[in-house]
């Protein structure tokens, strides 16, 4: 998981951003046969499977962000294997190439919470439309709803970014329970 801090650095160097929140979240990941296994309820009706990964598993936002990084640096989407196949390295001599890819976007991601920063407007559409490919090609949805496009100020994982820096988010606490 990326450090938060991390991701808030220099992005006051930017004048547009583009804050985006994924859609349906970790019910991206299908389940594999042995998490679905484990993962199995009892109820009066019967046991039942997961066939997609659900909220609340203790490594879901961990399988999760690597879905989202894998997608947004571009690596290689692996199809489905049946279980006799043994184990599989996604590199031909079980070694990562020398140069590390940067990320297709010049994004920041944490979680389901995308931020693309750019500074000019052609810029923003590019790298928006490099985004929008990749989601499409890993089958990630965005929320419409939840997203901002093409701002000069964009709330992103409870802070304000603009060029003018970083502040704290001004949103009103709520109880939770």
């Amino acid at each position: 998981m990326p450090l938060i801090s991390d991701l808030l650095e220099d992005l006051d160097k930017a004048l547009w951003y583009c804050s985006l929140d994924m859609a349906s979240g970790f019910w991206v990941v299908e389940m594999t046969e042995r998490a679905k296994l484990i993962s199995a309820f009892v109820t009066p009706f019967g046991l039942f499977e997961w066939l997609r990964m659900p909220f609340g598993l203790k490594n879901a936002p961990q399988i999760y962000q690597r879905l989202v990084d894998n997608a947004l640096y571009g690596y290689l989407k692996i199809g489905q294997r049946s279980a006799s196949d043994g184990p599989i390295d996604v590199f031909k001599d079980g070694e990562p190439e020398t140069d590390r890819r940067p990320s297709i976007l010049g994004r920041r991601s944490y979680i389901d919470d995308i931020l693309i920063p750019a500074t000019s407007w052609g810029s923003l559409y590019t790298k928006v439309e490099r985004l929008l490919e990749a989601c499409d090609k890993w089958n990630l949805s965005i929320s419409l709803t939840k997203s901002f496009w093409g701002c000069h100020k964009v709330d992103y994982l409870g802070h304000r970014v603009s060029m003018d820096g970083l502040e704290s988010s001004a949103q009103e606490p709520r109880v939770v329970g």
